[in-house]
């Protein structure tokens, strides 16, 4: 454990996707809006489809909301959606997950879930700020509490 405890950064979803999401419900809002308009959709039609795209907003709101504060070694989590601002401290990690996914089209994808004070964050590769999250972690928490799995082609594969 070697982190100088004096870092200060924050994680957040990209900026765009917040965007991208009201901009695709909005998208898809316009087909059922139109075959309604034109009588070629029930209104229990329009209902089932507001339906289907409520993640999308919803998705939206919480991109915006989202934020993993780090401040002189204080962690501080602001959930997405649902529950109250928490923090915790490196001595508080009771288990660090670290998932690797080298299966991918797009390249390798990776993400980390922390536990700590009986609740969990987790922290994907996409994030902006993330690898200094991971850097945090890994340097201040100990060794023996993160446990990284890989997933390839083959199957997962459990390390350290």
């Amino acid at each position: 454990m070697s982190g100088s405890g004096r870092e200060s950064f924050t994680v957040t979803l990209p900026g765009g996707f917040s965007r991208l999401m009201l901009g695709g419900s909005l998208l898809f809002a316009l087909f059922p809006a139109a075959f309604a308009l034109a009588g070629d959709l029930p209104p229990l039609g329009v209902f089932m489809f507001a339906l289907i795209i409520a993640p999308l907003p919803l998705a939206a709101v919480a991109g915006r909301r989202f934020r993993v504060r780090v401040r002189d070694g204080v962690v501080t989590v602001r959930p997405a959606l649902f529950g109250s601002e928490w923090d915790f401290v490196a001595a508080d990690v009771t288990r660090v997950v670290r998932h690797i996914n080298y299966n991918t089209g797009m390249g390798t994808l990776a993400k980390m879930t922390v536990h700590a004070r009986g609740r969990r964050v987790s922290v994907e590769s996409l994030m902006v700020g993330s690898e200094g999250f991971w850097a945090f972690i890994e340097g201040n928490v100990d060794p023996s509490r993160i446990v990284i799995k890989v997933n390839r082609r083959g199957g997962t594969h459990e390390g350290r």
